[in-house]
């Protein structure tokens, strides 16, 4: 398709400027269960969505069609989309950035792999983990792999595009003890290149933390010094973080609207935001066409930065952060490693609870308040190390409360799948309700 056949219909109804966003995206995926493949897919996708400005007012639409017939679909329902639009706020199609930090992240290598060595690889994986231990009932294993390709083309010249492809195993076990209790964990490796998969210490650590939870149970309840290992505290970052939306500022819904230059958590958090930095999230623009680039989004534990897209950022009388995507938020968020391993980390806690999984964060989490209260499970920190397991328990407390009762951050950095890059934390203290 010649994109130009948008832009000479829009000039065509008189539309002031048009810009189209199209995405490209290949699904490759299947699992297995006892060892055979359960799901197979591969999928193709396309949507272009396009914005044009009339008589001063912002119309959109979409298409997952391309064909002869697209361009006239977009261009007429966006005029009609215009006209219909009565809100006041100013709207943007923006001419560009001076310029952009851009780096190739696409690895040809990993798509060059064939789908039979991919399956045979996660079948290794999945024998190796049946092997590891007789109680071990039930074992799956998953792989994802997708490409995706972003590209913006505007009236005003603007032309950027950006590939980025990445794979994910996932693999589970489900063990059952000589009481008959079932237990059962799982791992989410991501990688940009197969050659990073180490296949065994993925199937010894699930292995190892399924047959761990054996004879857990609810633990006493009060408070507790307590260990969020990097997974529980990146989930809580990420609520944490809404806050610091612009959006949520202006619409009054921000626990830390008035913050800025402030201490808002312990001075022991550092937090960057890294869309430049050469990984799997890497984007060298935001979905508006703005530049984006590294920054400080809490110091020491003062707030630097709220995030902006165009339209809060005129709302505000500032520049626009580079966060503008289907939501205003941070790519590549970084928290800045402490001194200490985590097992040191649990020397200092001496006797406390390590927590290594909570759920219920959408339903337990009011983001009105900060107030929460999680099903979680973990360990007991006794004499400065892992002991019993635990299991049954809520933890309960206040978002901010946490934050700010930080005392120390490990240095085991591990990124995940929501693109922060966080360790564990030691928590002053949490409320934990079991028995």
């Amino acid at each position: 398709m010649n994109y130009n056949n948008f832009f000479k219909k829009a000039q065509e109804v008189g539309l002031e400027a048009l810009e189209l966003h199209i995405t490209k995206t290949t699904n490759f995926s299947f699992s297995l269960f006892r060892n055979e493949i359960d799901s197979y897919k591969i999928a193709d996708s396309f949507k272009i969505s396009a914005k044009g400005l009339y008589n001063g007012k912002i119309g959109y639409c979409s298409s997952e069609k391309l064909d002869n017939s697209t361009p006239d679909f977009i261009v007429n329902h966006i005029k009609q989309n215009a006209l219909l639009n009565t809100s006041e706020d100013k709207e943007f199609i923006f001419e560009g950035s001076e310029s952009y930090k851009k780096k190739k992240v696409y690895n040809p290598a990993l798509a060059a792999v064939s789908a039979e060595e991919k399956v045979a690889l996660i079948k290794a994986l999945d024998a190796d983990i049946r092997s590891k231990d007789s109680r071990l009932v039930e074992v799956e294993t998953e792989y994802q792999e997708e490409t995706e390709e972003v590209t913006i083309i505007n009236s005003y010249g603007l032309k950027l595009n950006h590939k980025a492809n990445y794979a994910v195993v996932v693999a589970a076990a489900v063990a059952v003890d000589e009481q008959g209790a079932a237990k059962q964990s799982y791992e989410i490796k991501l990688l940009t290149d197969l050659s990073e998969l180490d296949a065994k210490a993925l199937a010894d650590k699930v292995v190892k933390n399924t047959v761990a939870q054996f004879g857990s149970g609810p633990c006493a309840s009060g408070k507790y010094k307590c260990v969020f290992n990097p997974s529980c505290f990146g989930s809580l970052l990420s609520f944490f973080l809404q806050n610091i939306s612009s959006e949520a500022v202006q619409k009054n819904v921000s626990l830390l609207k008035g913050k800025l230059n402030q201490p808002v958590c312990s001075n022991k958090l550092t937090i960057t935001e890294e869309p430049l930095k050469k990984n799997v999230f890497f984007r060298y623009f935001d979905d508006e066409g703005v530049a984006t680039y590294n920054k400080t989004l809490i110091k020491k534990g003062v707030l630097q930065t709220y995030l902006y897209n165009l339209k809060t950022a005129h709302k505000d009388g500032v520049k626009t952060t580079g966060n503008g995507y289907s939501s205003i938020r941070p790519i590549n968020v970084c928290v800045k490693p402490g001194k200490l391993s985590e097992e040191q980390l649990l020397e200092k806690v001496n006797e406390g609870i390590y927590v290594d999984n909570i759920s219920g964060l959408h339903s337990g989490m009011n983001a009105q308040s900060g107030n929460f209260s999680l099903i979680a499970q973990g360990f007991m920190i006794r004499d400065g190390k892992k002991a019993e397991p635990v299991s049954l328990i809520t933890v309960a407390g206040n978002l901010f409360d946490v934050f700010n009762n930080i005392k120390e951050v490990a240095n085991n950095i591990e990124v995940k799948t929501n693109s922060f890059a966080v360790p564990s934390v030691f928590v002053k203290s949490i409320q934990v309700s079991g028995k």
